[in-house]
């Protein structure tokens, strides 16, 4: 549900006019009550482990948990910086389009149990982060922090 959230603000972004760029904040809170349904109903379910892709991705209790909490925590995130985003002359599509990328790296860290797939979740969650860090392109702080360490 996640990744059909991205595929939505992305194309919604691209075919709405300035005024009703609102949408897209609207349209990424719904993404993530879409994608929590699932994970309450597995939740519920009396099912111990699922596991797919001969283990690697694992679904148990430690992981619903998790991902419980990270998509509780991109909500809160969205609630609290639609009105940032909305007052500010920055781009609005590619911030939610990134917050929805690295909220996914996090899902896809909890049920990952191989180098591989642990290593595609964090490429998912750290790229869009360092670039929600330089979001703000007229600010020095955010060019700075944007620079990976030396």
């Amino acid at each position: 549900m996640d990744g059909a959230g991205h595929r939505v603000v992305l194309l919604v972004d691209l075919f709405t006019t300035e005024r009703n760029k609102w949408l897209l904040s609207v349209l990424t809170g719904f993404s993530l009550l879409g994608a929590a349904l699932p994970v309450l109903t597995l939740t519920l379910h009396d099912d111990p482990v699922r596991s797919m892709f001969d283990g690697r991705y694992v679904v148990d209790e430690f992981s619903l948990v998790m991902k419980g909490l990270f998509l509780l925590a991109g909500y809160v995130i969205v609630l609290l910086s639609s009105s940032h985003v909305e007052e500010g002359d920055y781009w609005r599509g590619e911030y939610w389009f990134l917050l929805l990328t690295s909220l996914l790296g996090m899902v896809m860290m909890a049920s990952a149990r191989d180098l591989v797939s642990v290593f595609v979740a964090l490429e998912f969650l750290s790229i869009p982060a360092y670039m929600l860090a330089a979001w703000r392109k007229r600010d020095l702080k955010s060019n700075e922090e944007s620079l990976p360490p030396r």
